[in-house]
């Protein structure tokens, strides 16, 4: 899911890239995940890279004052401008910060920018769907990642670049090179409007952040690249992609962080370079401009380009209806998007069948019911036909299965009580989750359930009782079964 939709999500990873390793630290989009965390927009830095002479090498950053500041963001401005191929239309200012200072105004921009019953929401749906574990901390997380490794970023509201203070001339500068192509978007096309959270565009706001770190990116890596002689589009997205994902995995900082968000937090990059440098090979900068004027209206758009360019939408569905058992009080709902969609799917299935059990996507809705500390999750996916719900369908059953192997062996490794807790565990120990191909009841998280009727399906997580960082099961999988099917049109 994306956890990162707009300009909210966040996360950090390595890339490889020629003569330099990138650190991306980003902000981003509302999430996945599936979450919208911040308002600022996210900065790509470079370790070791050449710096381009021609880009106007300043003072260290932490040796500027505010006039400083206004005057090497102005210098950066008027080259990623000549990069991009989109002229200047206003000032933006420049400021540095201390890296504890910039972590405490982004803990506060999330604060402000986003709803706690969104991020509170977001955070259950996340445990509700099997994805993240009961004590999970979505907030926390979600704080940790936008503050790590941060190295600067633009923020729209206030029309201001800020940077860490303690940056060297080849950091600075693609820092520089990336979140202003950001802050041009913003002067062009109203960057900062467009990504602000809004219910219910989960979906909408991930395709948009992809379009704008494509964007940015692409313009980066033409600046880091000018000395070579080359362009970003002379490099294959496809190793890039690899490269970057490869090295997520190996970023300290995100340690301890549930999968699903790591590759929320990536796709941005990853599926924005791809449509972007698409729309250039065929028609340069001016193509990435035409995309701006009619933006994808969902992630199925940015990661199927023919439907974009066909402008194939999204079909409507309704919000789920609570389970007659509650709880019965929706808290929140959304849609998520295709690209959400694989990127839960990729939990249980290597990324190739996640794409193609995703694929073909026409609409969805999920809805998050809570009443006290009582939650429960109904996702309802609709596809283009039936055969490809069907593998939809049998793609989110092996979810089941993973999940219901996950409670088993936990049951098994308890120790015996009666022999002490020093005891080796008896692997005949415990009883074995409930199961069916479609249903599994946890123990801690209730029942996830996957039914699908014609070319839709529901998928049902919980309820359960949230308590603190424990989570206990409160419902079964014939009462899943029904509220999943009434949701689909039953009765």
């Amino acid at each position: 899911m994306n956890a990162g939709r707009s300009r909210r999500r966040n996360g950090l990873w390595f890339v490889g890239a020629p003569g330099a390793a990138l650190l991306v630290a980003c902000g981003g989009a509302h999430g996945a995940s599936p979450g919208n965390p911040a308002t600022v927009i996210p900065e790509i830095v470079v370790r070791g890279a050449t710096a381009n002479p021609d880009a106007g090498a300043a003072p260290p950053a932490n040796a500027a004052t505010a006039r400083d500041a206004d005057a090497i963001v102005a210098r950066a401005l008027v080259e990623a401008s000549r990069i991009r191929e989109l002229p200047v239309l206003g000032v933006v200012h420049g400021r540095t910060l201390t890296r504890a200072e910039m972590a405490t105004q982004v803990e506060k921009s999330i604060e402000h920018e986003l709803p706690p019953e969104v991020v509170s929401s977001e955070g259950d749906m996340l445990v509700a769907l099997g994805v993240a574990p009961p004590s999970f901390d979505y907030s926390k997380a979600i704080v940790s990642l936008m503050t790590a490794e941060l190295a600067g970023y633009y923020e729209p509201a206030e029309k201001t670049m800020y940077l860490a203070s303690d940056l060297g001339p080849a950091e600075r500068q693609a820092t520089l090179s990336h979140e202003l192509v950001h802050a041009l978007q913003d002067q062009h096309y109203d960057l900062g409007r467009l990504l602000d959270y809004r219910p219910d565009e989960s979906d909408v706001q991930s395709a948009l952040h992809a379009l704008a770190e494509g964007d940015a990116t692409s313009a980066m890596l033409d600046a880091m690249l000018a000395p070579r002689g080359q362009k970003a589009t002379d490099l294959s997205e496809q190793l890039l992609g690899i490269e970057v994902r490869a090295s997520a995995e190996l970023s300290v900082q995100v340690q301890g962080v549930p999968d699903i968000l790591k590759r929320s937090l990536i796709a941005p990059y990853i599926e924005g370079v791809e449509l972007v440098h698409l729309l250039r090979r065929r028609g340069g900068w001016a193509a990435v401009d035409e995309a701006w004027k009619h933006p994808p209206t969902s992630t199925e758009q940015l990661l199927h380009p023919e439907k974009l360019l066909a402008h194939e939408e999204p079909e409507v569905v309704a919000v789920p209806p609570p389970p007659r058992d509650g709880p019965a009080t929706l808290v929140y709902h959304d849609v998520l998007g295709e690209e959400s969609s694989r990127l839960m799917l990729e939990e249980w299935l290597p990324r190739h069948a996640a794409e193609d059990a995703a694929s073909h996507w026409a609409g969805d809705r999920v809805g998050v019911f809570r009443d006290g500390d009582r939650v429960a999750v109904l996702w309802h996916l609709r596809y283009d036909d039936v055969a490809a719900a069907t593998r939809g369908e049998r793609a989110f059953e092996r979810g089941a299965s993973a999940q219901a192997d996950d409670a088993q062996a936990a049951s098994s490794a308890k120790p015996d009580a009666k022999a002490g807790g020093g005891a080796k565990p008896d692997p005949k120990a415990g009883s074995a989750p409930p199961r069916g191909r479609s249903c599994v009841e946890r123990p801690t998280t209730g029942p996830f359930a996957v039914l699908r009727k014609g070319r839709d399906i529901a998928i049902v997580g919980g309820p359960f009782l949230r308590q603190g960082a424990g989570a206990t099961a409160s419902g079964t999988c014939v009462g899943a079964a029904a509220w999943a099917a009434r949701a689909l049109g039953g009765h």
